[in-house]
């Protein structure tokens, strides 16, 4: 049986926010209200130019679709039983961020 949520999905650390916008460019690189659920996604098999997934993501094999969970800032998922609570680790703005000031605004896929 599932655990019960009552924490809403952005608050985890599974939270993976898909970003819009370019790097250097007006308004920046910013985070969607929309995000993949890292745990129970399957990520494309290879990142994408300027793409960065969270470690240990489970992936597809090549040539295979992903298959995201999507999820939405501010959603609870009741029957979630894969929550773990953010606590200090940085977002993944954050962490563009960061990677854009020591690449001078460079940010290439591997």
């Amino acid at each position: 049986m599932a655990a019960f949520n009552d924490k809403p999905c952005e608050t985890c650390q599974h939270y993976d926010a898909v970003m819009r916008g370019m790097p250097g460019g007006k308004g920046g690189l910013r985070e969607t209200n929309w995000a993949w659920c890292a745990k129970r996604s399957k990520y494309p098999s290879k990142e994408g130019p300027g793409q960065k997934f969270p470690a240990e993501v489970a992936r597809v094999e090549e040539g295979a679709m992903a298959a995201p969970f999507i999820v939405k800032r501010g959603q609870v998922v009741a029957n979630c039983d894969t929550y773990t609570p953010r606590g200090n680790a940085p977002t993944k703005a954050d962490l563009l961020k960061q990677l854009q000031v020591k690449s001078g605004n460079v940010i290439t896929g591997h």
